[in-house]
């Protein structure tokens, strides 16, 4: 209760890894973790892992036929909404320059009949980017699903019980001999021709 008092929250976890220090020394694993209540060795034990793997998702998502066929597809999406906003854009730009001819009444008129245009043209652009996300979010998914099917079979074919993928955020270093991105690429073009 005094180190509580005394020390606040910092006393105590520092009272804690004394204790827990000290019933280690003294009595082992086993007595330190039964002295405060934890589960016993033998229920904590934890799987080996035998092989593990990665996988650069990106390369795999760039390399194969399908995903270059996907980017292709969405390339293609892309320039035609552009193109559609670049026409809308122009007609506006040359209402604008007419406009600008004006005065008095008609000017005004034509200016806010340019903002409701304009407003118009902005929610057509935020539609059609929309639109670009969600296009590429369904074609990503589907994608994902299949590789995600294509790693587990090759994984279970070379004895591999974990797989990673590897990113930079994920994880930090992997030797090459751990990287099977090249066998995934090769095993999803032969799973997926088309």
């Amino acid at each position: 209760m005094s180190v509580v008092m005394t020390y606040g929250n910092r006393g105590l976890r520092r009272f804690a890894r004394i204790a827990l220090s000290a019933a280690l020394l003294a009595g082992g694993p086993a007595v330190g973790l039964a002295a405060f209540g934890a589960a016993s060795v033998a229920e904590a034990k934890i799987p080996s892992v035998r092989k593990i793997a990665v996988v650069d998702l990106q390369r795999v998502l760039q390399e194969t036929r399908q995903g270059k066929a996907a980017r292709r597809k969405m390339e293609r999406s892309a320039k035609a909404k552009q193109k559609k906003l670049d026409e809308m854009r122009g007609q506006l730009e040359s209402k604008v320059e007419k406009a600008s001819k004006l005065s008095g009444e008609e000017l005004a008129k034509a200016q806010e009949r340019l903002q409701r245009e304009y407003m118009e043209m902005q929610q057509v652009a935020f539609t059609l980017q929309q639109d670009l996300a969600a296009q590429e979010g369904k074609l990503l998914e589907e994608m994902y699903r299949k590789i995600q099917a294509v790693v587990a079979k090759l994984a279970r074919k070379q004895g591999i019980d974990l797989v990673l993928v590897r990113d930079p955020g994920t994880v930090v270093l992997a030797g090459d001999a751990y990287d099977i991105t090249d066998q995934v690429i090769a095993a999803y073009d032969a799973a997926h021709p088309k």
